[in-house]
């Protein structure tokens, strides 16, 4: 995963310094960027592009308040951070902050007893939010095509099922066709006719089975007479 892009600002070159040691000692965390007041801040958000941005409140020129109010104007959804002492004595600023379109807000300290103390308190204010909105916003308005493929499921197997029978040969019936001469149609005489020729043939059939089992002559069934069997 790509390390996440920050902008600093803040009019004082301390804290810019403080905060982009604490970011870059991080190695997910990178900062492209520093700006003195918000103008500078705007013309930085479009040139570098970054993944986040944190703001001073308090800035000559243009304030982090009007800044934030800019970035919002031109549809931009990116996560800023007001960090600045004046969030912790004054609630108003903190509450202006956000109603201008901030995204989340962090204290600094105005009386810090010595610079590691100072380094540990931006270190645990800012990295988790600063990880968490970015994470959270890529999470959200991702494209899909980008994210992680789902694993598909398999297709479900076809169950086979009963054998499909050919249905059997139904006797002729008054109005069927038995040639392929469209004149010769079946009738109820045909069909009587159709029937007793097959108990003739089969009744010769089981007679001749009969004969050569006892030992006789088997019949000529081409003879029409041995067609007629006993009834």
């Amino acid at each position: 995963m790509a390390a996440i892009k920050v902008l600093v600002v803040d009019d004082s070159v301390v804290i810019r310094r403080l905060v982009t040691d604490v970011l870059t000692g991080d190695p997910e965390i990178e900062v492209v960027g520093t700006a003195v007041n918000g103008s500078a801040a705007l013309t930085k958000i479009e040139q570098l592009k970054p993944d986040l941005v944190t703001m001073d409140i308090e800035m000559p020129g243009m304030d982090g308040i009007e800044a934030v109010r800019q970035v919002r104007a031109t549809g931009s959804r990116i996560p800023i951070i007001m960090f600045s002492t004046l969030t912790e004595r004054g609630a108003m600023a903190t509450l202006d902050a956000l109603a201008a379109g901030a995204t989340d807000y962090v204290t600094k300290s105005a009386n810090v007893g010595s610079v590691g103390q100072s380094i540990q308190q931006v270190r645990d204010a800012l990295i988790p939010r600063i990880k968490s909105l970015v994470n959270h916003r890529i999470a959200t308005t991702e494209p899909r095509s980008r994210r992680a493929p789902v694993a598909a499921h398999p297709a479900p197997t076809p169950v086979p099922g009963p054998p499909r029978l050919r249905p059997a040969v139904e006797p002729p019936r008054a109005g069927h066709r038995l040639y392929s001469d469209p004149r010769v149609v079946c009738t109820p005489h045909t069909v009587g006719l159709t029937q007793r020729w097959n108990e003739q043939v089969f009744g010769a059939l089981a007679a001749g089975v009969a004969t050569i089992l006892a030992g006789g002559e088997p019949p000529n069934l081409l003879n029409p007479e041995a067609l007629r069997a006993p009834r």
